[in-house]
């Protein structure tokens, strides 16, 4: 059984899945695609104590919300199909080029939120790589894509503070994809072309655990603190349902309340939904105990990230604050 049907499975345990009818203006159904990603526990948190339909209720309107899997691919691809109403993605390089791509377009989309707060550590096995200077036209650096993966953008950012703004990509000839769990077993096996991860948890603290992995940097070295996902919408289904897309927002503020103080049962919560996985309720504890990693809705580093790719010509678009990438909803919010 797939990741993705492990994970409906487990939804539909938990009674987090509704049934499929299309959403409208104010509708009674809310469709929202999360990806099983430990980014995403706001989202199965709401959707385990059924936060946003209170919230929706307080507004006058009776929600019934649909809990999706992504269908094998990116969520932002579900959502401009139509599958999808809200969406979820643990990458915030995704949502970066998808706000550029289709800024000005009836699909436009934009943040309603963001969801986490935790660095990319960049992980290797190699003894002879302590900075990034040390890497050779033998190694291989593992990212979740090329390119267009916030790591791999990363990675990018990296190397335009070490060798100047014109040898952004001096690096990415080494970089391959690889999901996270594959990357991970790479790493620990020591076997392949694999040597190197930009990873962020829960895999980063598992890799670690190996006394052959080091720690080169991490993200929050090149960047500062940032976002690492999103909740999507488009301005036609904004517009459409404030009621609902404010009922959301405040949910979801609401929940990242509940992970500082009480993160041995959200910890337990993404534990059961990604039981096949094999983490344990404790690490995870630990873990969402790090104090670089909060679950928040004010966006962190998204104008800095996409004024980088605006620089690079990755995107077209040259946002002239934050806001200009998320929805009214949050403007107010201490972001950046």
């Amino acid at each position: 059984m797939g990741v993705w049907w492990r994970w409906v499975a487990a939804m539909a345990l938990l009674g987090f899945l509704g049934h499929p009818p299309p959403a409208a203006a104010e509708s009674a159904t809310l469709r929202i695609v999360v990806p099983l990603d430990l980014a995403s526990l706001p989202l199965i948190v709401a959707a385990h104590d059924r936060l946003i339909e209170k919230q929706a209720e307080a507004r006058g309107v009776q929600l019934d919300v649909q809990w999706l899997v992504p269908n094998g691919g990116n969520p932002v691809d579900e959502l401009l199909r139509g599958q999808a109403d809200i969406a979820a993605t643990p990458d915030l390089g995704e949502f970066l080029l998808a706000w550029d791509r289709y800024t000005g377009s009836p699909q436009e989309i934009r943040g309603l939120a963001a969801l986490a707060r935790m660095p990319y550590q960049l992980l290797s096995r190699n003894p002879a790589i302590a900075t990034i200077r040390d890497f050779t036209a033998k190694d291989r650096i593992a990212v979740p894509a090329v390119k267009t993966s916030l790591p791999a953008i990363m990675l990018e950012m990296a190397a335009a503070n070490e060798w100047g703004a014109k040898q952004y990509d001096k690096l990415d000839a080494l970089t391959v994809a690889r999901n996270a769990e594959e990357a991970d077993s790479a790493l620990h096996g020591g076997k392949g072309e694999i040597d190197t991860d930009f990873a962020r948890m829960p895999y980063a603290d598992d890799e670690r655990s190996d006394p052959a992995v080091h720690r080169v940097m991490d993200s929050f070295d090149i960047a500062g603190p940032h976002s690492v996902g999103a909740v999507l919408a488009t301005g036609q289904f904004r517009d459409a349902n404030p009621k609902i897309c404010n009922a959301l927002v405040d949910a979801l503020t609401g929940v990242d309340a509940y992970i500082k103080s009480h993160r041995g049962g959200a910890a337990e919560l993404y534990v059961r939904a990604a039981k096949e996985q094999g983490w344990q309720v404790e690490d995870l504890t630990d873990m969402l105990g790090d104090p670089d990693t909060s679950f928040e809705t004010a966006p962190a580093g998204t104008l800095r990230l996409a004024l980088f790719l605006h620089q690079i010509g990755r995107i077209k678009h040259k946002p002239d604050s934050w806001q200009a990438m998320f929805f009214p909803e949050i403007h107010k919010q201490p972001g950046s």
